[in-house]
């Protein structure tokens, strides 16, 4: 089973450090070059995607009452 990652690099260096790294740990790497910016439209549903929803009873503001009241903000004495 063959899997690939997209990672974007914003300069010569990260690209040569990731590529590197590939070598090291023995995976084959192939590098694409591309101008293209996807559109707003696109990115959109790429983070509709990624992010998913759940359909639920609740408001957002009594979900933002639950997650609140959830957290436990209390000090502690930790020791090291």
């Amino acid at each position: 089973m063959s899997q690939s990652i997209t990672i974007e690099t914003t300069n010569a260096i990260q690209l040569t450090l990731l590529k590197a790294m590939a070598q090291r740990l023995g995976l084959p790497a192939k590098e694409i070059q591309s101008q293209d910016k996807p559109t707003e439209a696109e990115q959109y549903a790429a983070f509709k995607r990624f992010a998913g929803s759940w359909k639920g009873e609740e408001t957002a503001e009594e979900l933002e009452a639950i997650i609140y009241s959830a957290r436990n903000d209390q000090p502690r004495n930790i020791h090291l």
